[in-house]
């Protein structure tokens, strides 16, 4: 155990239903849904994940994973889109 007990559920591939978030929600998590999503898992390339991600607007949550594999594309394409998104007035919050 790790001593840390998740309240956020991030459905895999985004299924969800009225049971998933009942049960995520009698386990005491809140279900959370992505409004970006570059589809890095896939390596798309670095132009195709800026380009998704510089689609984002206040409020919005990106998706970008950090598992699976090699995360080269994901990681050159933040290191360039988050400087620009915060260059807009965007700023990034820990959900």
């Amino acid at each position: 155990m790790t001593g840390f007990e998740p309240c956020l559920f991030r459905p895999p591939g985004g299924a969800f239903n009225s049971r998933v978030v009942g049960d995520a929600r009698a386990l005491g998590m809140t279900t959370v849904i992505w409004n970006v999503d570059p589809r890095d898992w896939s390596l798309p390339g670095t132009g195709a994940i800026e380009n998704a991600l510089l689609r984002a607007r206040a409020g919005d949550i990106l998706l970008c994973h950090d598992g699976g594999g090699d995360r080269a594309q994901t990681v050159t394409a933040l290191e360039a889109v988050l400087p620009q998104l915060r260059e807009e007035g965007l700023r990034f919050v820990v959900l």
